[in-house]
């Protein structure tokens, strides 16, 4: 084993790694790539439509309100000022989408 790594617990190397992914797909989100837009839709989809779902009680309205998230993420390019991790400005702005229950 490295010697460096036998000192990090596997999990904070494992959230390293996920940190510097995000910046990789931030940047492209940034840069308006097409790719990088189908990867976020691709990670974060499901668990999106969890938590639209909690916060509507109805599965159509959290499917339009994160559809509509991602149609907004595209269209007014959002990504300028975001930070990882990125989960928590998805959630922020899926919560605008969300008519209360």
């Amino acid at each position: 084993m490295y010697p460096l790594l036998k000192s990090v617990p596997i999990s904070d190397r494992m959230k390293e790694a996920d940190f510097k992914d995000e910046f990789v797909l931030l940047e492209g989100l940034k840069d308006r790539n097409i790719h990088s837009y189908i990867r976020l839709y691709k990670e974060y989809s499901e668990d999106l439509l969890v938590l639209a779902y909690t916060l509507t009680g109805d599965p159509v309205l959290a499917s339009n309100a994160v559809d509509r998230l991602f149609t907004a993420l595209y269209e007014k390019d959002l990504f300028m000022q975001v930070e990882p991790p990125l989960h928590h400005f998805l959630y922020s702005e899926l919560r605008k989408y969300c008519p209360n229950k």
